[in-house]
């Protein structure tokens, strides 16, 4: 009788236990299933916050981090890292920009309507943002009246690297815009070294003009037979070189379409020499700069100028004078002047 009594509460314990280990497993696999669904969706993952390794996440938005580069959504390009330099300061301050645009005939904007090619678009988009504005340069060109620059015809990165260096001692900008290599590339010279050059290139403008930004280009796309895959070759040597300025006020300005984004001149925007955009495309470039320009003020690497006598704002300091389009001897140009009386 004993022994049936406890084979009985045996056998239901056995039994209870045979529930609870059903309804524990069940509960189990429940709550993992829920716990999984609350992960996917987010809610048990807090927001980490800004990357402390990142650069600057709160201006950079949708940027992407890339191969040792920050890309932002409009296509400018900075090495990697948390940087300024010391006194910098912003456009909503009023910081005056001298503006040296360096490169060959794209830069001269030939073969535009008004030959401004893109400095205009650019030049009233910084205005219209309360930015004081002065052109500077050897050469004047284009019906703009602000219209100095640093630009000649049918020039390779080390010619206009060359002209720079009668000049930029003098003028002191704090803003350079490079857009030169696609002569280097009609011309079949120097391909493989276009990079090198650009590097050494705008090492000599940050030693010479201590308080400046660089903000170069790619180049833009070709048309020219065989020359658009030269072109690429050089645009990839300048995304690499990037890479290279992680404590330097230096930026990268995507030109070409290849690399996916908006607005950029497409084949179909460039004239029938090959080289040379019609005026939409001119817009396009300017528009690419000023974001460029933007960008540097964001990380803040914008920098008051030398005070050299030059004025703040272009315009005013050329009012009722007349503009050119003549290429100039560089001892002609009212940019060269002593800088205690030059007005532009």
């Amino acid at each position: 009788m004993e022994v049936e009594k406890k084979r009985s509460w045996s056998s239901r314990l056995s039994f209870l236990r045979t529930k609870r280990a059903i309804f524990a497993l069940t509960s189990l696999v429940i709550v993992s299933v829920v716990l999984i669904a609350l992960g996917a969706t987010h809610v048990l993952r807090p927001d980490p916050g800004p990357d402390p390794k990142s650069d600057d996440n709160s201006s950079l938005g949708d940027d992407q981090k890339l191969n040792g580069t920050n890309t932002t959504a409009d296509g400018i390009m900075t090495a990697a890292g948390n940087w300024k330099p010391e006194n910098s300061s912003s456009i909503a301050q009023g910081t005056p920009l001298r503006i040296m645009s360096l490169g060959a005939s794209l830069v001269r904007g030939e073969f535009s309507t008004d030959s401004n090619g893109f400095r205009k678009t650019m030049r009233d988009q910084l205005v219209e943002l309360g930015v004081p504005v002065n052109m500077v340069g050897s050469q004047r060109f284009g019906d703009m009246l602000d219209n100095d620059l640093e630009a000649y015809g049918g020039n390779r990165v080390s010619q206009i690297y060359e002209h720079a260096t009668h000049i930029v001692p003098q003028l002191q900008p704090n803003l350079f815009l490079i857009q030169v290599g696609s002569n280097n590339a009609l011309q079949d010279l120097d391909v493989n070294k276009t990079g090198a050059d650009m590097e050494n290139f705008i090492d000599y403008l940050l030693m010479t003009s201590p308080r400046s930004t660089v903000l170069f280009s790619t180049c833009l796309t070709n048309t020219v037979p065989n020359c658009e895959p030269k072109i690429l070759d050089i645009n990839q040597q300048y995304r690499e070189l990037i890479k290279k300025y992680q404590s330097k006020p230096v930026l990268l300005a995507e030109m070409h379409y290849s690399e996916g984004f908006p607005d950029r001149p497409l084949p179909s925007d460039i004239g029938p020499d090959g080289t040379h955009p019609y005026d939409y495309g001119y817009g396009l470039m300017g528009s690419i700069f000023t974001k460029g320009i933007q960008e540097a003020d964001r990380k803040g690497y914008l920098r008051w100028p030398v005070e050299n006598g030059l004025e703040k704002d272009g315009d005013a300091g050329r009012a009722g004078a007349t503009t050119t389009t003549e290429e100039l001897p560089p001892s002609t140009s009212t940019s060269t002047t002593n800088p205690s009386t030059a007005t532009s």
